[in-house]
């Protein structure tokens, strides 16, 4: 048992007082009594002229004094340590990852209650104690290291805000990690909603995952068919019962479009708005009702900023492929299905070439290129061919296969590609032998920029394959699309918190500059830049001005909706030699226990008084 204040034993100076009050003699009173039976005691205090008198056992001055006692004891706040404490060496990682925004209970955040825990552990420790404060999302930082002064550490974790960027508590793991190697006997504390791999480090992990209702939206796109506007928006329901939700198109905070959807729990749903009426760029999808996360209710898109890319598509007839490209805008495709007439079209450039299961004989010399199941070895030759063989295709993670989460194909009789150094795979399968025997990933589909030209191929057939069976389809050719096309200061609109910009203006002109959701203005420093800065949610405007105009382009930041999904949390997935928890102990203070013991005490010793 360890005391945390010594300075109450001053108090103990007051039990010699207790006893000298006990000790001093009562003033005699006169007392008229009918008999002489009582004279003797009378002639006893009449002779009594000291004003002390023997100390008597008495119970009342007892209880006195061992009421006294508790009540300095408590006040002194004695406390038993436990082995989760350290004695030298600490380190706290605190996820500020996007997810951490979810609410914990009904009061708090996730990381709110986070911090709560880690200011508790830090208060544990003992006093002297190096210790070492990570934030962790997508990158780590370092923002207090092997500091002894514990006020200024709890002061950093109070001043901490959550931040808008995927990501996890890895990030600060692996710091820490780093930090053990020169620091031995470091122990950690990982406050975190997301499994994490502590393996080697002397670690408590705390879970401040909780299950709460939450319905997302998990993406947002547009297309025109006979000029008109549709939007669809994917809506998500992470929970476990059935959920009805308005889902609402707003324009400059004015109601465009609405309508009701069911969900099933854990499912997904597509909501279809036809013929739109939009005025302007920006506009957001909006889900009804509060849950566990209000950021993922919201989602922003961008109509096109008016510049269009001439896309020739060469094919014999693929309605799947020709559909996708209708729903994506900003590009004008011209078809043909007549690879002979390839020449007829070279008094015309075009930004992209599509060529689907078909290559003219000499590949264009400008433009992006995408082919769809052929061979070329001038762009990236053959590593491996399949007939008559289904293979199962996965997407690999990249901008290409956002949203793709979890979708995995069937092709017939694939090409396997050998990928070239600019470029990286975005399908891609594991190939076995007739026994069994892994024989390794095979490359199934990449793109990739070589000399300021995109390059993509992509070896199965859609017809021999059932992908645009799913209705992640034409996202993904949306995004192949959007990789190979590119008009004005940017190639893209859409991008989730974190994400980079690549903006690219005109060189001729003034540097360009962004206003941020909140009107901050931020002055680029080149006309080829890759903004980083994506921490706000909402429209940002990226402009350049001209002699006698401003040319302006808009693309929006989205909460990342990874970070609504979290299948692994600390409490299910314990790896290496952490601990974990869902709070911080380590100190079981006995100070409220001896303050009610010596309430009880009084109490007895007021009872005592009265019956006395």
């Amino acid at each position: 048992m360890k005391i945390t204040y010594w300075w109450p034993l001053a108090f103990l100076i007051l039990i010699p007082i207790i006893i000298i009050m006990y000790m001093l003699k009562q003033k005699a009173k006169d007392e008229k009594v009918a008999s002489l039976f009582l004279w003797k005691e009378m002639i006893k205090n009449d002779r009594a002229n000291t004003p002390w008198e023997k100390l008597k056992k008495n119970w009342l001055m007892i209880l006195q004094i061992l009421t006294l006692i508790v009540l300095i004891i408590a006040l002194m706040s004695p406390f038993f340590m436990s082995s989760l404490v350290t004695t030298g060496k600490a380190c706290v990682v605190i996820d500020s990852s996007a997810s951490m925004s979810f609410m914990y209970d009904d009061n708090q955040t996730r990381f709110d209650k986070a911090k709560e825990e880690a200011i508790s552990y830090v208060r544990k420790l003992k006093t002297g104690t190096e210790i070492s404060l990570i934030t962790s999302d997508e990158s780590a930082m370092l923002l207090a290291s092997k500091s002894q002064n514990k006020l200024d550490v709890i002061d950093a974790i109070r001043s901490l805000e959550v931040s808008t960027y995927p990501g996890d508590a890895s990030e600060g793991v692996k710091m820490a990690k780093a930090l053990a190697m020169d620091s031995k006997g470091l122990q950690t504390l990982v406050v975190t909603d997301t499994s994490v791999d502590c393996d080697t480090l002397d670690a408590m992990v705390v879970d401040v995952y909780t299950e709460a209702p939450n319905v997302g939206i998990e993406y947002v796109s547009h297309g025109y068919s006979n000029d008109k506007l549709t939007v669809l928006a994917k809506v998500t329901n992470f929970g476990n019962s059935e959920v009805k939700r308005d889902v609402s198109i707003y324009q400059n905070n004015i109601l465009v479009e609405n309508r009701e959807v069911t969900i099933d729990a854990k499912s997904s749903e597509v909501v279809y708005f036809e013929d739109v009426s939009l005025i302007g760029s920006a506009y957001t999808v909006q889900l009804s009702s509060k849950d566990a996360c209000d950021y993922d209710n919201i989602c922003y898109d961008i109509l096109a900023d008016g510049s269009v890319s001439n896309v020739l598509l060469m094919t014999q007839k693929n309605l799947y492929l020709e559909n996708a490209l209708s729903l994506i805008p900003g590009i004008n495709v011209t078809k043909s299905t007549d690879i002979d007439s390839f020449n007829d079209f070279a008094t015309q450039e075009y930004d992209l070439y599509i060529f689907d299961s078909m290559l003219p004989e000499t590949l264009p010399k400008q433009g992006n290129i995408i082919i769809f199941n052929q061979q070329c070895d001038e762009i990236a030759p053959i590593e491996g061919y399949y007939p008559e063989e289904n293979l199962v295709l996965y997407p690999d993670e990249c901008s290409t296969t956002m949203y793709l989460d979890g979708l995995s194909c069937v092709a017939y009789s694939p090409i396997a590609y050998k990928v070239p150094s600019y470029a990286h795979a975005f399908l891609s399968t594991d190939y076995y032998d007739s026994e069994g025997n892994f024989l390794g990933k095979k490359d199934i589909a990449f793109i990739g920029e070589d000399n300021g030209r995109t390059y993509a191929m992509i070896g199965f057939d859609l017809h021999n394959s059932d992908l645009p069976l799913y209705m992640e389809f034409p996202l993904l050719v949306y995004n192949l699309i959007n990789e190979s096309t590119s008009g004005g200061m940017l190639s893209s609109y859409v991008f989730d918190s974190g994400d980079g910009v690549a903006v690219s203006a005109d060189v001729n002109e003034s540097l360009p500059y962004i206003i941020k959701p909140d009107a901050t203005r931020i002055d680029l420093t080149d006309y080829r830049y890759n903004y980083t800065n994506t921490d706000q949610y909402g429209v940002y405007t990226i402009n350049q001005d001209f002699e006698d105009k401003t040319l302006a382009s808009e693309f929006a930041v989205n909460y990342p909706f990874s970070e609504s999904r979290i299948d692994k949390h600390p409490s299910m997935v314990v790896s290496g030699e952490e601990k974990v928890v869902t709070e911080v102990k380590g100190v079981f203070n006995l100070r409220n226990f001896i303050i009610l013991l010596a309430m009880v005490m009084l109490c007895l010793e007021w009872i005592a008084g009265l019956r006395k």
